[in-house]
């Protein structure tokens, strides 16, 4: 089992929790495979917190690279057992704060009374050796906007960030650098002379090969990770780029973004045998992660297919969201916008929700566990990937592709097991390849209980068509892989299968109309990915088009998320009923092949 250095297997895990759920239990091939992508971070004795951002002295940007830079340093020492307090940085978002709340319940170690200010936690970490100097660096100012590749940008400190750790030096920006001397501080390094490249070459056999931070030099999130990893940090289009990710052991997670064209970026790494984890705002990532190798993460709730009423053969719909992989939203702003998780209609309709479970279980399984405790009858949960990567491109440049996927597959699949879901959606970049149908047969051959696979196509989403294929667990049990066939997002009215809530819902009812009557072609099943980040405006009648909206007014008049989903699902009327998607799969598979559907339900423990 996959689990077995650090977890339970699958199957203990089954026996010991009968009153949880039915459908958490998904069993791995045992291939000795290491149970997660994320180090460990070892669990402190206290929590040290600091002062608001607003009561940092200016220039304030400097100031939130030199806190980054502290936190980092603390959870290293308490790693290498050299410290036992660890820097929690105050943001101002209350989900966010709140898993702090949940990690202190469970975890021995305790927040340190009051706030302290950025030279009061620089002294604090110097006396105990935590601090040993300063690395210095140029701000960047170059023109241009945050996660693009902008000319002229100055990259000195993510030299800084990638010395930080191997050196114990924080992050003092040349405006500041008076400052530091006058509390102690001793310049370890100067980053301003020093490229990206030149870096990688010179320290290559001390940074952590299992790891690669990617990171714009105006943001200063995620570098206490980044530190307390010793992670090589960079940016850019330049070559290092490349020879980083060809140097990088695979299939290892890219913390951060790299910016410039999603598509180019993520390609990059995905052929190199690696996965994105879109993590690039994300805060405090050290301290949710302590002691995560403990704990089992909670477990989401399953559909029962014992439940479902096979006479009903109206055809059905299933709504799943986009952007599940980014786990930046789901740590920062998804439980509680009201949009996605806080919506006053959720609960309405059945709805998937994409989600990145296999990552928070690593790095906040705080956040895992909130979903469970406010989870409702019609949510379902769907594994966006185990990472940002395009399937049937993964590894293409290794001369062991299939094997690297392979090896990614059993680990998600064990962390899908723990976490509950049994469907994982990918984004390809063609629906219709033999490639792609390589990679949904790698993936579902390494474990038994994968329920599906949903794909879609990274241009269009719903250039699948609703297009279904088979393939087969370990255990030989045929699993669906399903195409979305419809897409709800702005203003593409002009495409098939996509546009606004009225459009969508026009095109579901004709194609269940229209479909032949035949036993092999009806019910019909299919889902509609819904893009989380669309803005609509309510606007009930016949015209199509008048529930799109410019998307800048969309805040202030527009709803986005859930909201739209229930409008289009109120205009479905009666022959189509709209179902969670692992209801949809079941149905799916039923239809596909009654007898094995029926052992493999009668075979579920209850």
């Amino acid at each position: 089992m996959s689990l077995v250095k650090r977890r339970r297997t699958a199957a203990q895990w089954v026996s010991l929790a009968g009153s949880l759920s039915l459908l958490t239990w998904l069993a791995v091939a045992a291939r000795g495979d290491e149970p997660r992508w994320f180090p460990v971070q070892a669990v402190p004795r206290g929590v040290v917190r600091t002062v608001d951002d607003g009561r940092l002295p200016e220039p304030r940007p400097a100031y939130r690279m030199l806190l980054q830079s502290v936190a980092g340093l603390a959870a290293l020492a308490v790693n290498d057992q050299r410290g036992d307090a660890m820097v929690w940085v105050a943001t101002g978002n209350d989900d966010i704060e709140g898993w702090l709340a949940r990690w202190l319940q469970v975890q021995a170690g305790h927040e340190v009374p009051g706030a302290l200010g950025p030279w009061e936690l620089v002294e604090r970490f110097r006396k105990t050796g935590t601090i040993k100097g300063y690395i210095v660096y140029r701000a960047d100012t170059s023109a241009g906007e945050l996660n693009e590749h902008r000319p002229n940008m100055d990259l000195s400190v993510n030299v800084a960030t990638s010395l930080a750790g191997l050196l114990g030096g924080i992050l003092v920006e040349e405006g500041i650098e008076a400052e530091a001397k006058r509390h102690g501080l001793t310049r370890l390094a100067d980053a301003r002379g020093m490229t990206q490249a030149e870096c990688f070459t010179t320290y290559r056999d001390r940074f952590n090969r299992r790891l690669l931070c990617m990171q714009d030099p105006r943001k200063p999130h995620l570098r206490d990770l980044a530190i307390a990893q010793r992670t090589l940090t960079l940016y850019g289009g330049d070559p290092t780029i490349r020879a980083a990710l060809k140097w990088l052991e695979p299939p290892a997670p890219i913390l951060g973004w790299n910016g410039g064209d999603e598509f180019e970026t993520t390609r990059l790494s995905t052929v190199l045998g690696h996965f994105q984890t879109a993590t690039d705002w994300c805060m405090n990532l050290p301290v949710l992660m302590a002691g995560s190798d403990r704990k089992p993460p909670a477990r989401v709730k399953g559909f029962d297919p014992r439940t479902i009423d096979w006479n009903d053969r109206r055809s059905a719909v299933s709504f799943v969201d986009t952007d599940g992989d980014n786990v930046q939203w789901l740590e920062g702003s998804f439980f509680g916008n009201r949009d996605y998780w806080s919506s006053p209609r959720r609960g309405k309709v059945p709805f998937g929700w994409s989600c990145c479970f296999a990552h928070l279980a690593q790095l906040c399984p705080q956040a895992i566990d909130r979903a469970r405790d406010s989870q409702r009858a019609g949510d379902t949960f769907v594994e966006w990937g185990g990472g940002y990567y395009y399937p049937d491109l993964f590894g293409l440049e290794r001369p062991d592709r299939w094997e690297i996927l392979a090896r990614h597959a059993r680990r998600t699949l064990g962390l899908m097991g723990n976490t509950g879901t049994r469907i994982i959606g990918f984004n390809v970049q063609k629906v219709d390849s033999a490639d792609t149908e390589q990679a949904c047969a790698v993936f579902a051959g390494q474990a038994e209980g994968l329920l599906a696979i949903f794909l879609f196509q990274y241009s269009n989403y719903e250039a699948g068509a609703g297009r279904t294929f088979w393939v087969k667990d370990r255990a030989g049990i045929d699993v669906p892989v399903v195409a979305a066939r419809y897409a709800l997002w702005e203003h593409t009215n002009q495409r098939p299968r996509s546009g606004t809530p009225a459009k969508v819902a026009r095109e579901i009812r004709e194609s269940a109309s229209s479909t032949s009557a035949s036993e092999k072609d009806l019910p019909r099943y299919d889902w509609v990915i819904a893009h989380a980040w669309s803005y609509f405006k309510r606007a009930p009648g016949t015209d199509e088009k008048a529930e799109d909206m410019p998307q800048a007014d969309g805040p202030a008049q527009g709803e986005r998320g859930y909201g739209p989903v229930t409008w289009c699902a109120g205009r479905l009327g009666e022959s189509v009923r709209v179902v969670g998607p692992e209801e949809l799969v079941w149905r799916i598979r039923m239809k596909h092949d009654p007898g094995q559907t029926s052992r493999v339900i009668e075979r579920l423990p209850r």
